[in-house]
């Protein structure tokens, strides 16, 4: 096998989000727990193309559920460093914050659901908002 998943640079220093996030909580989480994400995918990985020659699947299961959670925590946690910046946050504006307000009420509204969601995620604390074209409702 010769394509696998790296570990991405950040985007800014380790500690360009001072006094936030500090230096070494993000050396920590970067090049520690991400890594783990990236090498755990990895080796999953192998395993299932080994597999696949040898055409033996008795350990399908608990490889396709490894490859599925280190991949997913390698994924979100590239969004997750390209998310963050050291001249960032404040409170959504312009067309996101109209959107924002009409689907969820008011952007206060918003940022409330979707902060209670993202802390009852069962061991990760992980929320992520995104974009669905199809209605929440059914009619």
């Amino acid at each position: 096998m010769n394509d696998k998943y790296a570990l991405p640079e950040l985007p800014y220093a380790y500690d360009a989000l001072e006094p936030h996030i500090d230096e070494k909580i993000m050396r920590l989480h970067h090049d520690e727990h991400h890594q783990g994400y990236v090498d755990g995918a990895n080796s999953a990985l192998s395993q299932l193309v080994e597999m696949r020659k040898e055409g033996t699947f008795d350990q399908i299961k608990p490889v396709k559920r490894d490859l599925s959670f280190n991949l997913s925590g390698h994924i979100l946690h590239s969004i997750f460093w390209e998310s963050l910046s050291p001249t960032g946050g404040g409170t959504p504006s312009g067309a996101f914050a109209e959107a924002l307000a009409h689907d969820f009420g008011s952007v206060d509204s918003a940022i409330g659901e979707f902060s209670a969601a993202a802390k009852n995620v069962e061991d990760s604390g992980w929320g992520m908002l995104v974009y669905d074209h199809l209605p929440t409702s059914c009619s």
